[in-house]
């Protein structure tokens, strides 16, 4: 009994404890181990928020932190957009269906949206804004990052921009903008918050505004980090600027801005992505990497604990009160940030001058996307070539798929005409009252058939 354990302490001594000398020795450091995990462990999220019914499009959702934050908001009801690079890997149908499956939601979609590639963010965005009415929104979280180990050489993106700062930046950037339109069409009264996954290395980026994606410098092989650094850097300036723009965007209905973009700083996490990092991408530097993993475990959060930033930021009722572009940390706002941060004709410099490389970037990978094609046509044999094109043109003249241009969508509608009777239009307008067309298609036919033969009456009496 607990008193009989007491009475014996108080009258006896500690000695009189079974195991007194382990308990003396060893409680002591698995209480200080203890601590400074909690420590380390960060800040949680005590708010909470009712999600059903609301969507949101996730970057990155299917790893690290990501994943973690997919969970949480499928748990909570929310109806997921995961953009992912590829919807025919096997592996993505399996992770949506095994998270359905575990949150008991079933409103989990994945779409294809490679962040390697400007033009694959496009077809994404465009899909997205071709419906009518539009698609709800509450929400854009972006988790995707690239970050390279020391010593690897300099790697690209589809357009030939550095990874870093194509995926943590540019891509992010033009996602977001082109989403733009969706984001500013939904009602007054919706919340909706946009989510950027920044970090603390960006304290080690320099913005050059003459060379904003590192295409002149010479690549900092040893430092890798200065560029990764750098990308989160701009994208919390493009979410300054960004934000400030939608606050200056005029609603028809003349009613407040209701889109507010914040960004959070989760810590170190233990995640492929630091994994990589901190092997530097080698077999013998993963071993060393398991070997110093109760350090790592210790030390560095689970991706868990870094989410609770996201949930802060999506949850918190304060956000729709602030004007946007703060920075959480710790599951509060972090006043203290870099001087780019506060400049904001620097920031409508940057946002300026990254549209522009944009354009630039999209016009040339649509030169070397045609230029493909051009290469891959000649090597087709005709057989092929012109089985191709039967098959172009019936799938465009087909009423029961949707047209993707106007020149498609005439043929539709000339198509359609055949089958109903009506006849193809040359100038593509449909008559008020199709009936007096018909008619006088009838008359028409009727007239030149008596020509034809009182044409035929008059020669046989000449003859």
């Amino acid at each position: 009994m607990p008193i009989d354990i007491i009475s014996t302490v108080l009258y006896d001594g500690t000695d009189s404890i079974p195991g007194w000398e382990y308990l003396k020795t060893y409680v002591p450091v698995a209480l200080t181990f203890g601590a400074i995990k909690y420590y380390f462990s960060g800040a949680s999220n005590t708010w909470e928020r009712d999600l059903h019914g609301k969507v949101y499009i996730l970057t990155g959702a299917t790893t690290g932190m990501g994943a973690q934050v997919a969970y949480e908001l499928a748990t909570r009801g929310a109806q997921l957009v995961l953009l992912v690079r590829s919807t025919e890997d096997i592996w993505v149908v399996d992770y949506v269906e095994d998270l359905r499956n575990k949150t008991n939601n079933v409103l989990i979609y994945a779409e294809e949206c490679d962040l390697d590639s400007l033009y694959s963010v496009r077809k994404f965005a465009t899909k997205w804004l071709d419906n009518q009415p539009p698609r709800r929104l509450d929400g854009v979280v972006c988790c995707a990052a690239e970050s390279l180990p020391r010593g690897k050489p300099r790697q690209v993106t589809v357009d030939g921009v550095e990874q870093q700062m194509g995926v943590n930046y540019l891509a992010n950037f033009h996602l977001l903008t082109l989403l733009g339109p969706s984001l500013r069409v939904q009602p007054p009264d919706r919340d909706v918050r946009v989510v950027l996954a920044t970090c603390s290395s960006q304290a080690l980026g320099e913005v050059d505004i003459d060379d904003l994606l590192w295409e002149s410098k010479r690549y900092p092989s040893s430092q890798p980090w200065k560029i990764y650094g750098s990308s989160k850097l701009l994208l919390g300036m493009f979410a300054k600027e960004y934000q400030r723009r939608l606050m200056a965007y005029e609603r028809n209905d003349k009613a407040p801005c209701n889109i507010r973009i914040n960004l959070v700083n989760p810590g170190i996490m233990r995640t492929a992505s630091t994994r990589r990092f901190l092997s530097m991408g080698t077999v013998l530097g993963l071993l060393l990497y398991l070997i110093m993993y109760p350090i790592w475990y210790l030390f560095l959060k689970s991706a868990r604990s870094g989410a609770q930033n996201v949930f802060f930021a999506l949850f918190a009722p304060i956000f729709p009160k602030l004007e946007g572009g703060n920075f959480v940390q710790e599951c509060k706002i972090n006043p203290k940030v870099r001087q780019e941060l506060t400049d904001a004709d620097l920031q409508k410099e940057v946002f300026d001058k990254t549209e522009e490389i944009i354009v630039r970037l999209e016009k040339q990978s649509a030169i070397e996307r045609k230029k493909h094609k051009m290469a891959e046509d000649a090597k087709k044999p005709l057989a092929e070539k012109l089985r191709e094109k039967n098959e172009e043109f019936e799938r465009k003249s087909n009423i029961a798929e949707k047209p993707k241009t106007t020149d498609e969508l005439s043929l539709k509608l000339n198509r359609l005409r055949q089958q109903i009777s009506i006849g193809a239009i040359p100038n593509g307008e449909l008559p008020l009252f199709p009936e007096s067309t018909t008619n006088q298609q009838a008359t028409a036919t009727g007239k030149s058939s008596s020509s034809g033969a009182n044409s035929r009456k008059s020669k046989s009496r000449k003859a």
